[in-house]
């Protein structure tokens, strides 16, 4: 008797376990963005990183219950996150490329690091997808590994409507472009 109850507990075990790993087994296609421009001089601001860095950090920090921050610099552009589940914390960090469309900001993601967990990129991103508490205007892809920011968050910081026309991190510069000017 106690055999059978063994190889019953053995098998919901291999399900479970299986289960886990089709759930968190996702398969992520390529990011998908339009063509933009080159960057027009007319009504142009040119930002440094830093100042980008910290418009999205006072951005990711309004809700008080996030620990997410962004680090900008010539070399990268990491996602830094401290998580804690079970009681234990995991530090996150990824890279991020980012991309332009017409009404958002794409940041490729790729690097992903949670802690020492010993699971795949597309495993890792799919955790941090499902669990993510990220502030109105900000998403992860379901489609691919991306974060998806509106580019309407940087209105909020200026009496102007800011559109960014393009980003070139490595020489320290994001062109927005001015709209409704009167």
């Amino acid at each position: 008797m106690w055999k059978w109850l063994f190889i019953i507990l053995l098998l919901l075990n291999i399900l479970a376990v299986g289960s886990l790993y089709i759930f968190l087994s996702g398969d992520y296609g390529e990011v998908e963005t339009g063509e933009t421009g080159e960057a027009e001089d007319e009504n142009m601001i040119i930002l440094q990183n830093s100042t980008v860095e910290t418009l999205l950090n006072s951005f990711l920090q309004e809700d008080q219950a996030n620990d997410i921050e962004v680090s900008i610099d010539e070399n990268s552009i990491e996602l830094l996150s401290e998580n804690e589940y079970l009681d234990m914390n995991f530090d996150t960090t990824f890279n991020l490329s980012p991309q332009i469309t017409e009404h958002s900001l794409i940041f490729e993601v790729s690097n992903i690091s949670v802690g020492q967990l010993p699971l795949t990129e597309d495993m890792l991103y799919t955790l941090i997808r499902t669990s993510a508490d990220l502030p109105e205007g900000m998403e992860f892809s379901t489609d691919s590994k991306a974060l998806i920011i509106e580019k309407s968050i940087f209105d909020d910081y200026s009496e102007l409507a800011l559109d960014i026309e393009q980003i070139d991190h490595q020489n320290d510069a994001w062109y927005f472009s001015i709209e409704n000017l009167n």
